[in-house]
């Protein structure tokens, strides 16, 4: 019988922690970045770099910085699918021209930090361009070197809306944070935890 005891109470402590750990991350507001891309890159002559994003959810944040290191200005695209096989056939033509998302986007920059809410689910590509595509765009003069951020972040509780990258270079948008609800959190995994205890030791 108490073999059986410990079992049950070693059981009820575990799912203690486990339901704890839910209770954590719903009430806290944790989220994790899905893209998460921070390192130096070279981009060619005539050629470009991409960042995929799966699955981007409506309302979710993306955080764009940017700074060349050596060469000329380059265009960062925000690109759905579609427009994206469309720019890999611009480029292979001279004055090429493609769509992009303007709002997630950068024409002609040595230096950028932006952020971009996403209206609608779906998958999107970050291009960053060093061919003469889109028209207007940066001209390619040489091979760049640059340091590159990109992430996705959840979406703020509070009611999301586009932010517009600004004409001063490496100036953060107004985004906020969401706020996370801690105190809440902590009381409700302190009320779960007094409540197994209870019930172990009544068994």
């Amino acid at each position: 019988m108490n073999g059986k005891k410990e079992i049950y109470r070693y059981r009820s402590y575990l799912t203690c922690i486990g339901i704890a750990f839910l209770l954590m991350i719903m009430l806290s507001g944790i989220s994790f970045a899905k893209t998460n891309f921070d390192r130096p890159i070279t981009v060619s002559l005539n050629k470009f770099f991409e960042v995929p994003m799966g699955e981007v959810k409506a309302g979710e944040i993306l955080n764009v910085e940017i700074q060349v290191t050596s060469g000329s200005a380059v265009d960062v695209l925000l690109l759905k699918p579609s427009d994206y096989t469309e720019y890999q056939n611009a480029i292979t033509q001279i004055g090429g021209n493609v769509n992009y998302i303007a709002n997630g986007s950068s024409i002609s920059v040595t230096s950028k930090k932006y952020t971009y809410t996403f209206p609608e689910a779906g998958d999107y590509y970050l291009v960053i361009d060093n061919t003469d595509v889109p028209k207007r765009g940066a001209p390619p003069m040489d091979q760049v070197e640059m340091n590159l951020k990109v992430r996705v972040d959840a979406a703020a509780m509070q009611t999301p809306s586009t932010s517009t990258p600004s004409g001063s270079d490496l100036t953060p948008s107004s985004t906020q944070p969401p706020k996370t609800p801690g105190f809440e959190a902590i009381i409700s995994v302190f009320a779960v935890i007094v409540l197994f205890f209870r019930l172990s030791r009544n068994k």
